[in-house]
């Protein structure tokens, strides 16, 4: 078996085997070419029961049967083109039953679409809202290591509420049967565990906590989870002797100056801290870069990313568990063995010298972002609603900041982080919060310049803009070396934010310190006036901050 039906076969094979693993048992099938290999790797899967129905329509019915009874997901298999059309009624009905089901339609590959290639019609999004979530696949590749972990979310997606069928869209290429000899169990990575109940069982709980031993790290990404999580995570931590990295959007690192578990400079930490043996990922993807590559070098470590809404935060694609639970919940519940007494203390080291970096680096009374941040979070009064824009501004926070006396309630727009809409999520947030604080940068407030006109209902926002003259986020990234950096990745606005803010009517305040911008700032606040704090920004000045603050860990951003 070589070339592309080996290829097909063991992607395949690979998928199926990830979604016997997350629990499906039961798969039906109708006859067809394109779909040959899927069909062969459920044949010949040891965990999985197949049924063949001719009829397309039927077999749709039929594995809502299954479901319906079973109470787990079924999966269905066809060729494509009108073949799949035939399970529009079953999908139908398990969407308004709310019934689980993993719908694997085979597709020609994408040099076949749009040319009069027979039995081939557009199959994206072919059952609308009647699905759970529906993915496009690429074509099959040799890598296989992240198919189990798509798997198992696939099945998550199904079992979350509402219960219903996701839909999963294979692109195979000719030739479609493989020759000869067969693996039964191409490598990939190992067991996953997915639950579809936001409270664990007792035996989950048990095999999870013996997992948990030896020098472990729990790592809570930008999703506020709330002040229970908070304490779970806490009391979690301090039984397992385990450092808590906590992205500055959970919240966590907020009115923590208590607890010495949630470190305050969890970037800078990630960039010298050792290898672990097991690691909780709560909270989504973390927004900083060091601390994804520290978690992705750890190939053979446990990695539990936990959630109970079914989307699990795995960029890497290197979680062995995904536990669909309630956060609090399981914390409160785990057990396992407390790490050496070494353990904590070295990171608690590593965070004071980041402390000390920091302090460093934000020295001087020139202003810069992480200096800016640095100050005013440090003063702003409980409960003040804080946003945090997306690109340079969030990092800055996020390498800057440390931990706070006080607990303000910080927001982000982490779902795709752009820099679009971001004034007026704002606005949305002091509106129904009262006065807050929203930090920007000058491309997320020329791109949203519109929203100033929402100042006008006497909402008391006050906006903090860096102005840097462009992208200086992209001063990190290696765009920084092109000879047409400027040109198209700067992209300097050229926009008079006085102008543009005396234009909707309010106040703009122009600073030249760190002191001032922190009390400008606050003053708004207290006053419950919205206004626009400009801080302009010597971007090469900024840079050559950050630079200094990450030679402490001896690595760049």
């Amino acid at each position: 078996m070589t070339g592309e039906a080996e290829r097909g076969f063991r992607w395949a094979y690979a998928l199926l085997d990830g979604l016997a693993a997350a629990g499906l048992r039961r798969v039906v099938a109708s006859p067809g070419s394109r779909s040959t290999p899927l069909t062969l790797a459920a044949l010949r899967h040891p965990d999985l029961a197949v049924n063949m129905i001719v009829d397309e329509r039927s077999a749709g019915f039929f594995a809502l049967g299954l479901a319906k009874a079973e109470g787990r997901a079924a999966a269905l298999i066809a060729t494509s083109g009108s073949a799949i059309a035939n399970w529009g009624p079953a999908v139908v009905e398990a969407d308004m039953g709310r019934i689980p089901l993993i719908l694997l339609s085979a597709d020609r590959p994408p040099e076949l679409q749009d040319c009069g290639a027979n039995q081939t019609m557009d199959q994206i999004k072919l059952f609308g809202g009647h699905v759970r979530a529906f993915h496009q696949m690429p074509p099959p590749e040799a890598n296989l290591s992240w198919l189990a972990n798509f798997a198992a979310r696939l099945m998550a997606e199904s079992r979350a509420a509402p219960a219903g069928p996701v839909h999963v869209n294979l692109p195979l290429r000719e030739p479609l049967t493989p020759l000869g000899a067969t693996e039964n169990r191409p490598s990939i990575v190992g067991p996953v565990v997915s639950r579809g109940s936001r409270r664990a069982e007792e035996a989950t709980i048990e095999e999870l906590g013996a997992l948990l031993t030896g020098k472990g790290a729990l790592v809570c990404g930008p999703e506020d989870l709330g002040p229970d999580f908070r304490r779970a995570a806490v009391s979690l931590a301090e039984r397992l002797g385990a450092p808590i990295f906590a992205d500055v959007a959970s919240g966590l690192r907020f009115g923590a100056g208590r607890w010495e578990s949630i470190l305050a400079f969890p970037d800078q930490v990630a960039r010298a801290a050792p290898d672990f043996d097991w690691v909780l990922r709560f909270g989504g993807a973390p927004v900083s870069r060091a601390i994804g590559d520290w978690l992705f070098r750890a190939r053979s470590a446990v990695q539990m990313v936990v959630s109970d809404h079914g989307r699990f935060a795995d960029p890497w694609r290197n979680a062995t568990h995904l536990i669909d639970a309630d956060p609090a919940d399981l914390c409160r519940r785990l057990g396992g063995a407390a790490a050496p007494s070494f353990w904590l203390g070295l990171f608690a080291f590593l965070d004071r010298s980041a402390d000390c970096a920091a302090e460093a680096a934000c020295s001087g009374e020139k202003p810069f972002e992480g200096a800016v941040l640095r100050r005013l979070l440090r003063q702003l009064p409980e409960g003040t609603p804080l946003f945090l824009a997306n690109s340079l501004t969030i990092r800055a926070a996020e390498w800057f900041v440390g931990r706070t006396p006080a607990a303000p309630r910080c927001f982000a727009a982490r779902g795709l982080s752009g820099i679009d809409g971001n004034l007026s999520t704002a606005f949305g947030l002091a509106a129904a919060l009262g006065p807050g604080v929203a930090a920007v940068g000058d491309l997320a407030f020329l791109h949203d310049l519109n929203a100033l006109a929402l100042a006008r209902q006497e909402i008391p926002l006050v906006i903090l803009l860096f102005d840097n003259n462009g992208g200086g986020v992209f001063g990190h990234l290696p765009q920084a070396a092109l000879p047409e950096f400027e040109q198209g990745w700067l992209t300097p606005p050229g926009c008079d934010p006085a102008q543009a803010a005396g234009a909707f009517g309010l106040p703009c305040r122009r600073v030249e310190s760190v002191e001032e911008a922190a009390a400008a700032a606050l003053g708004f606040l207290a006053a419950g006036e919205a206004a626009v704090v400009h801080v302009p920004i010597d971007p090469v000045y900024s840079l050559e901050r950050c630079r200094c603050f990450f030679a402490a860990s001896g690595k760049e951003s």
